[in-house]
């Protein structure tokens, strides 16, 4: 495997490429155009540890200079930019979240109680 910082300054040989650690303990990309415009994302140290993980960084780094840029067109023949299904509402009953069953079992517990005290 290559150093995973080589796979950058060669995925964008027309940038700067600036690597930088930052407090969180992620790494700060930076990317400097030939017209002196910057772009920066901020990735998981850990996607270093793999080609795959690196390849898509690199991948969604790319994907978002293009939408930057307003070159990329979701609808176009051959372009594959959405990897996996977007989630869609397909007409079935929503699931209710943990805290409005909460709120609606409270509520039955006490209009039970107060029949049972009646």
């Amino acid at each position: 495997m290559k150093l995973p910082f080589t796979a950058f300054f060669e995925a964008f040989p027309q940038h700067r490429v600036t690597v930088a650690p930052r407090p969180d303990g992620s790494l700060l990309l930076s990317l400097e155009g030939p017209d002196g415009l910057c772009f920066s994302k901020a990735i998981d140290r850990e996607a270093l540890y793999s080609e795959a993980r690196v390849s898509q960084a690199i991948r969604e780094v790319q994907r978002d200079l293009k939408l930057d840029a307003g070159e990329v067109h979701w609808r176009d023949p051959g372009v594959d930019w959405v990897s996996r299904e977007l989630p869609t509402y397909g007409g079935g009953p929503l699931q209710e979240t943990a805290a409005k069953t909460l709120v609606a079992r409270r509520k039955a517990e006490l209009k039970r109680r107060a029949r049972a005290s009646a």
